[in-house]
């Protein structure tokens, strides 16, 4: 095994600004696209195992010493259409990190295992008797240990987190410490910015790193548009180089390779599906997208509460997790103003300045229900010129349960002890007492299909190409590779059957590293050198 001697900051990421020539050629015996937890987890084993491997991402290489804390900022460089990624209505923002890493640089560092119920779920409905609890579990294990994923202690639970404890406490409901991929947090609440002091343990500071002193290469910038084929196999990719300020496509690029991996996120990677012609036997790629939506309930205090001091993410409300009350999770975790501009939280003209004078008051529980898979992603138009478009909308049971969770999530901060709740409605919606709260909520209505009614926002779309044994409900097989084409892999959240009622991070790296064992074992059918 060759070990390249990495540099003394930063990675050796071939950029846009690098490339000179009008066509660049790539060979590997493994591309894989997109550098996030399923692509990077994949790039690793497979270059750790001797194989030259290939990373191609689409947004551009921000090193963690370039990261500014300004939410601003990082929206702009970091997310996924400037943060400004929506369904087809409008009324739901999906966050997803584009850079070098992935959104594992920019997400929220919890890290929860699938629920066994949800696992015995896939086996009996999507016919995946292969993944058994033992082994999902043993891939968990792995991860956990080399990320670092641990409970929070006592003092990574900061004062928002302590006032949803304080509410719990006197409504009697459980609650329990998040569990977060963080590595000795140095407690600045910047998670969704970038760490700057690298101790969120993402796939910029873990396994790219790893990857590169395995002999693999990384290429941002470079936005794959087809997976090319040959005889019903899987040859390699194509795409363009586009610099990441001007947008001009500064040359083009065809990656050849004796097996793909896709894992470009469960909206980008269908899409790259569909412009290759692949997936028309079920029409399944694109379909079944899930997006474990939130909202954001702010309670406002008479006390200052500083709930952006401290790890973003302190505890868990666990008293709703169950079938009966659809799966419903609640976060202590203040979003930053930016963040709430996005989702028109903060008003206008004085009512802004108001607001903002208060923030410091301010504790908030974000709010997850479980959705059922009704959306679909597809590709609109000429390959290069088209658009995509997510189709999302909450239905109307989804709707139920969120203003269910609501009224519970609004329990809490009263009874920690706040003197006003803001509902996340579109007609700005608040109670000043307990005994107005129900009311409230009620008033915010389902209206026409459930658009602009609540402002939600998803961190983790999921369940785009499917995993299963049936060729016509599913993309891929239990294993990862697509029913169509032969030596093409899928290691991102698209492969999830089902929405996962927990987030999905450590599940995506776990089934990364099980497809990845699998290659591995079955080498002699997907590398001839």
């Amino acid at each position: 095994m060759i070990y390249k001697e990495m540099p003394q900051e930063g990675l050796p990421v071939t950029q846009a600004t690098d490339v000179g020539t009008k066509t660049l050629r790539l060979q590997a015996d493994v591309i894989v696209v997109g550098s996030g937890s399923g692509g990077a987890i994949a790039a690793y084993e497979l270059a750790r195992a001797g194989k030259k491997v290939i990373i191609i991402e689409a947004g551009r290489y921000v090193p963690s010493s370039s990261f500014k804390e300004d939410l601003t900022d990082s929206m702009q460089r970091m997310y996924q259409d400037n943060a400004l990624q929506t369904n087809s209505t409008g009324d739901l923002i999906l966050l997803q990190g584009s850079l070098v890493g992935g959104s594992s640089v920019v997400d929220a560092t919890i890290c929860e295992r699938l629920p066994p119920a949800v696992l015995k779920e896939w086996q009996k409905d999507h016919g995946l008797e292969n993944l058994t609890v033992e082994d999902m579990n043993a891939h968990y294990e792995k991860i956990e240990s080399r990320l670092a994923v641990h409970e929070n202690e006592p003092h990574e639970i900061n004062d928002c987190a302590n006032i949803v404890v304080r509410g719990c406490e006197a409504m009697g409901w459980s609650w329990k410490p998040l569990t977060r991929n963080v590595r000795q947090c140095a407690l600045t609440g910047h998670c969704i910015s970038g760490c700057a002091s690298d101790r969120k343990q993402s796939m910029l500071v873990t396994y790219l790193p790893w990857a590169i002193a395995s002999g693999a290469e990384i290429f941002s910038d470079a936005r794959v548009d087809f997976v090319n084929m040959r005889n019903g196999r899987a040859t390699g990719v194509e795409g363009r180089i586009v610099d990441p300020d001007t947008k001009q496509v500064v040359s083009t690029f065809i990656a050849e390779a004796q097996l793909v991996i896709l894992a470009a996120g469960a909206v980008q990677t269908p899409l790259i599906l569909q412009k290759s012609g692949i997936g028309q036997l079920g029409d399944m790629v694109g379909r079944n997208l899930s997006v474990h939506p939130s909202v954001t309930v702010i309670g406002k205090f008479s006390e200052a509460v500083y709930g952006w001091r401290g790890a973003l993410t302190g505890v868990q409300v666990n008293q709703f997790y169950n079938k009966d009350t659809g799966y419903v999770l609640m976060e202590s975790g203040l979003a930053a103003p930016m963040q709430l501009v996005s989702q028109g939280e903060l008003g206008e003209g004085d009512a802004h300045v108001r607001f903002m004078e208060e923030y410091k008051n301010f504790a908030a529980l974000n709010v997850f229900v479980h959705d059922h898979g009704q959306g679909y992603v597809h590709w609109v138009g000429d390959p290069y010129t088209g658009e995509k478009r997510v189709e999302w909308n909450l239905s109307r049971d989804e709707f139920d349960d969120f203003k269910a969770a609501l009224k519970s999530a609004g329990r809490v901060m009263f009874a920690a002890g706040a003197v006003k709740v803001h509902l996340p409605a579109y007609d700005l919606v608040s109670a000043n007492n307990v005994f107005e709260l129900d009311k409230a909520v009620d008033r915010i209505e389902y209206g026409s299909l459930g658009l602009y009614t609540l402002r939600m926002l998803a961190y983790e779309p999921q369940g785009t190409c499917r995993m299963g044994k049936d060729p016509f409900t599913s993309v891929v097989n239990p294993y990862g590779e697509t029913h169509e084409v032969k030596g093409l892999f899928i290691t991102d959240a698209s492969i999830l059957p089902t929405e996962t009622t927990k987030h999905a991070h450590l599940t995506v790296c776990a089934l990364s590293s099980y497809i990845v064992d699998n290659i591995l074992l079955k080498k002699s059918s997907y590398f001839w050198s």
